[in-house]
């Protein structure tokens, strides 16, 4: 059985170049060649482990596929297509595929976010390509 602790994860930094403010930390367990990746794998699954300080945002993008967004912990602002909600630790939302749909953090704490999809690899269309970052969060 393969296992994985969220806080024992390599997170990467990144951010959208046009937006200061759109920075994050991201982990792919169970990817293989992602930010994040770990020793077991899954070939039907994709998960993204996310941390968002406060303030900070996921910007707004699409997926090819389903996503179930579980917030671990903190509260943020999920935008999916036109509707916006403030959710908190413990709230599961589903994001249709080729949605647009950001997430800000919108607490005081760092919030932990899980990003769910049934299909691996994910590919996702953003309105700004995340790159990579030296000094997010």
């Amino acid at each position: 059985m393969d296992t994985v602790r969220f806080a024992d994860l390599d997170l990467d930094a990144v951010g959208q170049p046009d937006d200061p403010d759109a920075e994050w930390l991201a982990g792919f367990p169970f990817s293989p060649d992602r930010p994040g990746e770990t020793a077991g794998t899954s070939e039907d699954a994709t998960v993204v482990y996310n941390e968002l300080a406060p303030g900070n945002r996921i910007g707004r993008h699409t997926d090819e596929v389903d996503e179930l967004l579980v917030v671990l912990t903190g509260t943020v602002e999920a935008s999916v297509g036109d509707e916006t909600a403030t959710v908190g630790a413990g709230t599961l939302t589903v994001v249709p595929a080729e949605t647009p749909h950001s997430v800000e953090n919108v607490g005081e704490g760092t919030a932990r976010l899980l990003g769910v999809f049934p299909t691996a690899p994910v590919d996702s269309a953003w309105e700004t390509e995340p790159e990579p970052v030296d000094d997010a969060q």
